[in-house]
């Protein structure tokens, strides 16, 4: 079993593992990207966007179950790429791994006039997520709107009333600095309110030729 601790959301944290019953860390000897893709894919959290060393997420518990693992990225489970064995060297807790996964697949902009505007939602897994008005800010619709290759952000509005729908609501807030590419490598935490009173609506200039 691998699961994510300490982070945002199931998506994010520390790496943990579970082995003989028990659940424990992943020490960061040459720890890379390559590494996270195969802990964010097993997850079903998308792609990776960072892999992090020296307990960013704070450092965990129990033994360190793995040590130099190298993936080539493809593996489908983390203990299938190469390592030195489970619990073959006892590593202080400060040298605990952690990722960041994007979380979903795919974004869109849905039900507007134009190709470039609508509410936004996100794929995760096989499912559509609402993005509420309250998850984002005008430096995340302009990441957003030159992700999609639609041009300039030109305003973001209190989408429809989300009222009695039983939609998936994304659960994290996106906090762009505006210079990212892509949404997924924006900073995010936990959506504060569990409730969604207005979906996220996003207008954007257009294509760019």
């Amino acid at each position: 079993e691998l699961r994510l601790s300490n982070g945002t959301g199931p998506c994010s944290g520390r790496v943990e593992v579970k082995h003989e019953e028990q659940w424990g860390t992943v020490c960061d000897g040459d720890w890379t990207i390559e590494d996270a893709e195969v802990v964010c894919k097993q997850l079903r959290c998308g792609s990776a966007v960072q892999a992090l060393n020296r307990a960013p997420f704070g450092e965990g518990s129990g033994p360190t179950w793995l040590y130099r693992v190298d993936c080539r990225g493809d593996e489908s489970i983390l203990w299938n790429c190469s390592h030195t064995g489970w619990g073959s060297f006892t590593c202080p807790h400060y040298f605990d791994t952690g990722v960041i996964c994007s979380g979903f697949s795919e974004l869109r902009l849905t039900g507007g006039d134009t190709a470039c505007s609508g509410h936004l939602e996100v794929k995760q897994e096989e499912t559509w997520a609402a993005v509420c008005f309250s998850q984002i800010d005008f430096k995340t619709a302009s990441v957003l709107c030159n992700e999609l290759e639609c041009g300039q952000a030109v305003e973001v509005l209190r989408g429809t009333d989300f009222g009695d729908r039983h939609e998936l609501i994304w659960q994290e807030e996106f906090h762009c600095v505006g210079n990212e590419t892509h949404l997924a490598h924006c900073p995010r935490k936990l959506h504060r309110s569990k409730t969604c009173s207005h979906y996220a609506a996003v207008v954007c200039s257009g294509k760019t030729l």
